[in-house]
């Protein structure tokens, strides 16, 4: 890391970004997200404008459905293939759809017929 970069706190990262303090923590013990460096005899985890451009990207794709493996291998493997794991992803947000509107369906139904 360079000396003049800037880094952010795990609180700085969070109100920046609005994820939650246990989110980052959960994301660093899985390898999601990992501090460029801790400091002082706590060992605070800092972050860079690197860590930040891609916790938004992990943000997006959270936002959009995608699991914390599909998120893994996107953000950390370049050579993936980005175009399979977000139509794989599609498939399966639409699949959830359809059996959704089938209890919805449902419901409504238990709900017309009741006196």
């Amino acid at each position: 890391m360079k000396e003049t970069e800037t880094c952010y706190t795990v609180g700085e990262i969070s109100a920046l970004t609005g994820v939650t303090r246990k989110t980052l923590f959960y994301y660093d013990h899985t390898g999601l997200l990992k501090p460029v460096q801790r400091t002082g005899s706590q060992h605070h985890k800092l972050y860079n404008n690197d860590s930040l451009m891609k916790l938004r990207k992990i943000i997006e794709y959270r936002e959009a459905g995608l699991s914390i493996a599909e998120v893994r291998t996107l953000v950390n493997d370049p050579d993936c293939d980005t175009k399979r794991i977000l139509y794989t992803a599609l498939e399966r947000i639409r699949a959830q759809k359809t059996q959704k509107e089938a209890e919805i369906a449902k419901l409504i139904t238990m709900i017309e017929q009741l006196p």
